[in-house]
């Protein structure tokens, strides 16, 4: 009952007409009972719960065009879609309807992500033949060697069209901007040399990641409209682009709206501290719902404008990855493919029978990027059965 009483005190004191606001704590008092009686042993946001209670409220008479039927038919809706659940627990059903809950209590742009871009890049998909698949590589400025690493290795393909199979490919590498403003004169000719860079201006932090991923999306929505797919990718993770192409022409159903990876099936522990800690303002669910590794993944062009409108209406998370994939994946009802081969942690050995198979692996130095491409590009006809899928230590730095 303490707790019922804060929702009311918190969630109620607003100078309404009498008549609507009776209404909408008959509402509210019903919305929370239900929720409250049915998950009582279960842990949901208290900022939810007030949030779609005030938002009832507002929207009811701030809102002259949505009667007071309409909005209480979507916030019906909404617990409807919780308790459809076969088991009131934290399910992946569950954790999904309170993040679709969440997300329609916003109704206006309130994280935008209009870009400014210190290096524009506008004309990397312009120049003939146009592509369809944008390899997108999220780099530091600093990194220049992992950037030449990939240019000379695996990226190559970007100018080598015929090697990947007809797919007319590009490579972009994606920055921020540090605190050093005297190297955006060393990008800027870097730039100019290679064609493949963009730089927004926002500063480079581990927070700032989704902002990173948002802003690219806008300038790939912006430049990029010929493209049927984006191989998303970090900069220290090696693509296997023979797989790849093998992949998106005869295992990847590209003509429907899915995103493909290595998909974390249960989503994990929304965390509240340390370095990848999201507040419940943030995000209220207590878990993530399914979502793919980061380190690589292909997201159809046809999703990044819904994506886009979306995030500028929710709440910024940090995590990219579990937010870009997961969060707005869940909430536009975007599918999703889990396939084995599209990322693993590379330790320093390589098998190059498992490595036929292998779309991507990360956590690669530039040492082993130019020792892995060397032996993709020379072992094609390797014999798994007489080689006993032997493994070979190649790399004597650890990145």
């Amino acid at each position: 009952m303490a707790y019922m009483s804060f929702l009311f005190s918190e969630g109620f004191q607003t100078n309404r007409p009498k008549n609507m606001k009776t209404k909408g704590i008959i509402l509210g008092f019903v919305c929370v009972s239900v929720l409250m009686t049915i998950f009582n042993a279960v842990y949901i946001s208290r900022s939810i719960l007030v949030h779609i209670i005030k938002e009832t409220f507002s929207r009811s008479t701030e809102h002259n065009s949505r009667s007071f039927k309409e909005v209480s038919t979507t916030v019906t809706a909404s617990i409807k879609s919780i308790l459809s659940a076969k088991e009131f627990v934290i399910t992946k059903s569950v954790n999904e309807s309170i993040m679709k809950i969440y997300a329609r209590s916003w109704n206006k742009v309130i994280t935008p992500y209009a870009s400014k871009y210190m290096i524009d890049g506008r004309n990397i998909c312009s120049v003939l033949p146009l592509p369809s698949l944008l390899i997108f590589v999220l780099s530091l400025p600093k990194a220049k060697e992992e950037r030449q690493a990939i240019r000379k290795t695996w990226g190559s393909v970007a100018n080598r069209s015929h090697f990947f199979f007809n797919i007319s490919t590009k490579i972009v590498f994606v920055l921020g901007q540090m605190a050093d403003a005297g190297i955006l004169q060393v990008l800027q000719d870097e730039s100019n040399e290679y064609k493949d860079m963009v730089q927004i201006d926002f500063i480079e932090s581990r927070y700032n990641l989704t902002r990173k991923m948002m802003h690219g999306l806008r300038w790939v929505k912006t430049y990029c409209k010929s493209i049927k797919y984006i191989l998303k990718a970090d900069d220290d993770t090696f693509i296997n682009v023979a797989r790849l192409s093998d992949y998106l022409l005869r295992d990847a159903d590209i003509n429907n709206d899915t995103i493909h990876g290595f998909m974390y099936r249960t989503g994990g522990t929304v965390l509240r501290e340390g370095k990848y800690a999201v507040k419940e303002e943030e995000l209220p669910s207590p878990r993530y719902p399914p979502y793919v590794s980061g380190t690589a993944y292909i997201l159809p062009y046809n999703v990044i404008s819904n994506m886009l409108d979306l995030a500028e209406r929710l709440p910024y998370c940090p995590v990219d990855d579990a937010f870009m994939t997961g969060v707005l994946r869940v909430i536009l009802d975007i599918k999703i493919k889990h396939t084995d081969n599209f990322t693993d942690m590379f330790q320093y050995h390589y098998n190059p029978c498992k490595f036929q198979s292998q779309i991507a692996v990360t956590n690669i130095n530039t040492e082993c990027m130019y020792l892995l491409w060397n032996l993709t590009t020379q072992e094609k006809d390797t014999d798994c059965e007489r080689s006993k899928l032997y493994d070979k230590q190649i790399c004597s730095i650890f990145g």
